[in-house]
């Protein structure tokens, strides 16, 4: 798995029990924190690669989902 997803797993706290729930506000949390990047950067070439980087996490988390899940409930 991906050094950056794991990071954002560890700092990622969640109150649902719900499975689905969880995911669905990881999903929320990666995408929120690669955004506060991409806002936080002046340069034009900084905001494409965390652009990028947020775009290619997020098709990784929903393409594999279930591990994600698996990973999420422990």
């Amino acid at each position: 798995m991906n050094p950056d997803i794991k990071k954002l797993m560890k700092n990622f706290e969640s109150k649902t029990k719900s499975k689905k729930e969880r995911y669905n506000e990881f999903l929320y949390y990666c995408f929120m924190s690669f955004d506060k990047k991409v806002k936080s950067k002046s340069s034009g070439k900084s905001k494409n690669k965390y652009s990028i980087m947020r775009d290619n996490t997020l098709k990784y988390l929903i393409a594999n989902e279930q591990a994600i899940t698996a990973e999420l409930t422990k």
